[in-house]
């Protein structure tokens, strides 16, 4: 759930959440206090009465889309970490001290998660490129 909001808001749908990195990747202290804190009201209740804009509807439907592209070697949790993660570092690259290109870009990211490879990492850069996650300048 945090690793999809993390996305959601990268498409400018502000939750108002911020995010730092921590074991598995950005992490929200505030979101995960609100769903504990909430967790009854936010499992029992019905939400299909609200409506929300059609940019927000329109950035949920890009964030759930990226399970389409999931391929058979990532479970749903693991995909959705991989992608939030890589599009993090990608959004900090300054503060990470990242250079430009890929391949300093991927390292970072299976230095912290040595359950990764290159090969994934790219895959999962490219489905956020082409979900209009990342814009690459020419």
């Amino acid at each position: 759930m945090s690793k999809k909001i993390y996305l959601l808001q990268s498409l400018g749908t502000d939750l108002g959440y911020t995010y730092n990195w921590y074991v598995r990747g950005p992490y929200s202290p505030s979101l995960t206090n609100y769903v504990y804190n909430n967790l009854e009201i936010l499992s029992s209740n019905d939400f299909s009465g609200y409506s929300l804009s059609s940019s927000a509807e329109n950035n949920i439907d890009i964030v759930n889309s990226l399970l389409e592209d999931k391929r058979a070697d990532f479970g749903i949790a693991s995909w959705y970490e991989l992608l939030a993660s890589l599009l993090y570092i990608f959004n900090n690259k300054r503060s990470w001290k990242i250079d430009e290109g890929d391949n300093a870009l991927f390292g970072a990211l299976i230095k912290q998660k040595p359950q990764y490879n290159k090969e994934q990492c790219a895959y999962a850069f490219d489905t956020l490129r082409k979900k209009g996650f990342i814009q690459l300048e020419v």
